[in-house]
């Protein structure tokens, strides 16, 4: 699962694997640690619940997404759920997004298990 921020916004993608993973109820779960053993954690997991959930505590980021709006898009061509939070007067806008197969990048970040792309992708 790989984890991008800009401005106010995440952007979690996850390949073949991992979607499938999260369609059988599988918690995603990454950390980043930092000199000092400091470490940020990022989890992505399913739910029952009607409505995302989006949390930050304790160094753990916490996207929390639907599990029928989940499998719906795991088995569907959406390449994206996107979701939108108040945030102290701003707002944080969340993306889940199939990890698309990298075709111009070294080798090392190419994925096996990534998503391949449509000719509309391109």
């Amino acid at each position: 699962m790989k984890l991008r921020f800009r401005k106010n916004s995440l952007r979690l993608r996850v390949n073949q694997r991992e979607v499938k993973g999260l369609v059988s109820g599988a918690v995603l779960e990454e950390q980043i640690v930092f000199p000092g053993d400091s470490r940020i954690c990022y989890i992505l997991q399913s739910s029952s619940a009607a409505v995302a959930e989006a949390s930050f505590r304790q160094g753990v980021i916490r996207v929390v997404a639907p599990h029928q709006q989940v499998e719906e898009w795991a088995n569907g061509e959406s390449v994206g759920m996107y979701f939108e939070f108040p945030a102290n007067g701003t707002s944080l806008k969340i993306a889940i997004e199939k990890d698309l197969e990298c075709v111009d990048g070294p080798p090392e970040e190419k994925d096996p298990e990534a998503f391949p792309r449509s000719r509309k992708q391109c």
